[in-house]
């Protein structure tokens, strides 16, 4: 495994033509159950005057330090008369998901047929659904939803649990990209705090870019020592430009 230095990392935001920097703090937001990442970026007063964007501008945020980024998430940004003013609220590609309207009778259909019926509406090709058997419909409606209620309803009618996001720009239903390495997250090294609230371990860590839920950890700590499939992260700045990451897994007992 290569391993990165990542003492003091940073955010870099690009949207549109513009690349940032400096004048910001930024939050980012993944989890698998709520199937879609976003990003908020707080723009300094100096760049509220500068900075214009489109909706739908393609946007990327990175975390690294000098000219070592990685990708953390991309997607498209969102600017709609609601949004604040002083920000740049950053989705990723199922925010086209989240902007269609689906309405349709579906007949001997399985679950997959409707799922790329939606994923067609909403202009997504590039696709990975789950192969696995889960039985045929005579007669399966949808009554005008969006994309993502639409898929939660296509789950709920087959009594299907399977988890649906993207990975680097691909469509996911029921799988997950292939996991290469195993990463390794150790106690006074990379962990620098690791608490349980409820049924979920959180670990606080220096930033990590290429951890994303879904994903196979294993964690070496004093207080939960095993490998664990993360539920969500959080990656936020604060006004200091300190970068904080905070990832989320299940494990042991509860409340420790």
């Amino acid at each position: 495994m290569e391993y990165k230095k990542l003492t003091s990392p940073e955010f870099r935001v690009t949207v549109g033509d513009y690349i940032l920097t400096d004048g910001i703090e930024v939050e980012c937001f993944s989890s698998k159950a709520s199937h879609l990442d976003w990003c908020r970026v707080e723009l300094s007063n100096k760049l509220q005057d500068m900075i214009t964007f489109e909706d739908m501008d393609e946007a990327v945020v990175e975390l690294g330090y000098d000219d070592d980024f990685d990708v953390l998430m991309e997607g498209y940004a969102r600017k709609e008369q609601k949004d604040y003013w002083k920000e740049i609220m950053i989705k990723d590609d199922l925010m086209k998901l989240e902007r269609i309207k689906v309405k349709g009778t579906f007949i001997d259909c399985e679950p997959q047929d409707v799922i790329r019926y939606i994923l067609t509406c909403a202009g997504i090709d590039d696709y990975e659904l789950s192969p696995a058997a889960y039985g045929k419909k005579d007669r399966f409606s949808i009554e005008e939803k969006d994309g993502i209620r639409a898929i939660a309803e296509v789950n709920a009618a087959w009594g299907v649990s399977a988890a649906f996001f993207f990975q680097n720009r691909k469509f996911h239903w029921g799988t997950t990209e292939e996991q290469e390495e195993l990463y390794i997250l150790e106690e006074d090294e990379s962990i620098l705090r690791l608490n349980k609230y409820g049924d979920l371990w959180e670990a606080e860590t220096l930033g990590i870019p290429w951890i994303h839920h879904s994903q196979q950890i294993e964690v070496r700590h004093s207080k939960y020592t095993g490998t664990v499939e993360v539920e969500k992260t959080i990656v936020r700045s604060d006004d200091t430009g300190a970068v904080h990451m905070y990832i989320y897994f299940k494990g042991g007992e509860q409340d420790v």
